[in-house]
C-alpha cells in the first residue's frame, strides 16, 4: 500500500495506517464480511474502542483521507498512531475483531432461521447427558461459516421408543423446531433445537417428500403419539409411496385422510 493510497503523509503513520487495513482485510475475509462494510464498521468499532480507552471522543475515519480525530470543547484535532498507547491499541483491535465475529454471527443466524420447521437431516456428533449434538448442513447458508451448523436435540424432544437406542455416528432427520441467538458472557451464540417427537415433524416430513418431487398439497397434522401413529389431513390424494417412506423412517403408522 502506497503513500498516496494510504492519505497520509507521514511515513511512520502510514506504516501504522497500513497495518489497521491489512489486519481489517484479514478480518474480513475470516468473517466473510465485504471489504466495503468491513471498513465501515471498523471504523464504528475502533472510534468506540479508542472513545472508551482515551476517556474523550474520537472518530477514526478509513476510507480516503485516513485519520483519526479527537474532539474536545467543541475543537477537532488530529491524533498520530504514536500517540496512543499500546494498551488502547490492543484493546482497539480486541474490540475489532469481536464486532466482526458478532457480525458474522448475525449473519448465521439470520440464514439458519430459514430453517424453521423444517426437516433437516444430520449425523449425530456428541452424545451428552443423553442430549444428542447433531451436525447438519444448511442449504440457505450464504457464506462458507454458516453452511454446517450444531443443532441440539434435547431428551424431551427424543420419541420415548427411540431414547437410549441413539448411537454417535448415526444419520437421522430431525425437525427444526426453534433457532435462535443469545449472549453468554459477551459471547454470542447461536441454539438450534432440533425434535423427533413434534407433532409437527412427520407432516413436515411428507412435505419436503412431496415438493422435492414437484408435488404441492396442503397438509396439516390433527393428531399424533410419536412412535405409535401420525394423522395428517390432506387437501387431495397423496401417493402411498411417499406415505410408506415416511413410516420406515419414522418407524410409526402415518395414516393420511383426504
Amino acid at each position: 500500500m502506497t503513500e498516496q493510497q494510504i492519505g497520509v503523509s507521514n511515513l511512520y503513520d502510514v506504516e501504522v495506517f497500513g497495518q489497521v487495513v491489512d489486519y481489517i482485510e484479514e478480518l474480513a475475509r475470516k468473517y466473510e464480511i465485504p471489504f466495503e462494510d468491513a471498513l465501515e464498521q471498523a471504523e464504528f468499532a475502533l472510534s468506540h474502542a479508542l472513545s472508551e480507552k482515551l476517556n474523550i471522543d474520537v472518530q477514526v475515519y478509513l476510507k480516503q483521507n485516513i485519520k483519526i480525530l479527537g474532539f474536545s470543547d467543541s475543537k477537532a484535532f488530529k491524533i498520530r498512531p504514536k500517540q496512543i498507547p499500546k494498551d488502547a491499541i490492543a484493546y482497539a483491535k480486541e474490540f475489532l475483531k469481536y464486532r466482526f465475529y458478532c457480525l458474522s454471527t448475525q449473519r448465521i443466524l439470520y440464514d439458519a432461521k430459514k430453517l424453521t420447521r423444517t426437516v433437516v437431516t444430520g449425523t449425530i456428533k456428541r452424545i451428552i447427558e443423553k442430549n444428542l449434538y447433531v451436525k447438519f448442513q444448511n442449504p440457505h447458508a450464504m457464506t462458507e461459516g454458516g453452511r454446517v451448523l450444531i443443532g441440539v436435540c434435547p431428551l424431551e424432544h427424543q420419541t420415548p421408543k427411540e431414547r437410549g437406542a441413539y448411537r454417535e455416528g448415526m444419520i437421522l432427520p430431525f425437525f427444526v423446531t426453534s433457532v435462535r441467538g443469545i449472549v453468554e458472557e459477551r459471547v454470542p451464540k447461536i441454539i438450534i433445537t432440533l425434535s423427533r417427537n413434534s407433532i409437527s415433524f412427520p407432516e413436515a416430513l411428507l412435505r419436503k417428500f412431496l415438493n422435492d418431487n414437484g408435488i404441492f398439497i396442503e397438509l396439516k397434522t390433527l393428531r399424533r403419539i410419536a412412535g405409535a401413529y401420525t394423522v395428517i389431513q390432506a387437501s387431495e390424494r397423496v401417493p402411498k409411496d411417499y406415505i410408506k417412506k415416511v413410516t420406515e423412517i419414522l418407524k410409526e403408522g402415518v395414516i393420511v385422510k383426504y
